[in-house]
């Protein structure tokens, strides 16, 4: 097999790799980001948990705030998205203010991890 041959997949092919991931995702109760990736989520401030967990197998506690979202542009199914402190007070912030629409969108990769928060119109 070629070099040209190993890298060219055929329409069908990147048909049934995107089904995948799509149904991965749909079938997922997280909302996962990829870098640079926004999404429109829509917040319950009523539906919020903290948990204390071993991030990222580090070996020392980290607090983590679980929200649950629906995605009003993807069939408002109810998933959580897990963060930290400082992106936590930043959602907070907005649903204090009465915004539960919010665009997030991620930046880097593993620790360098940020995520910036967006009210939009309702």
């Amino acid at each position: 097999m070629t070099a040209n041959e190993d890298n060219s997949l055929s329409e069908k092919a990147k048909e049934n790799l995107r089904k995948n991931a799509e149904s991965r995702e749909s079938n997922s109760k997280f909302i996962k980001l990829q870098p640079n990736e926004k999404r429109i989520l829509k917040f319950n401030a009523e539906k919020i948990e903290q948990r204390e967990t071993d991030f990222n197998g580090r070996g020392r506690k980290t607090m983590r705030y679980i929200y649950t979202v629906t995605e009003p542009n993807n069939g408002n199914q109810e998933k959580v998205l897990e963060v930290g402190k400082r992106t936590s007070q930043e959602i907070d912030s907005h649903l204090g203010e009465g915004r539960t629409l919010l665009m997030v969108q991620r930046f880097g990769l593993g620790l360098d991890t940020r995520y910036h928060i967006i009210p939009t119109a309702s």
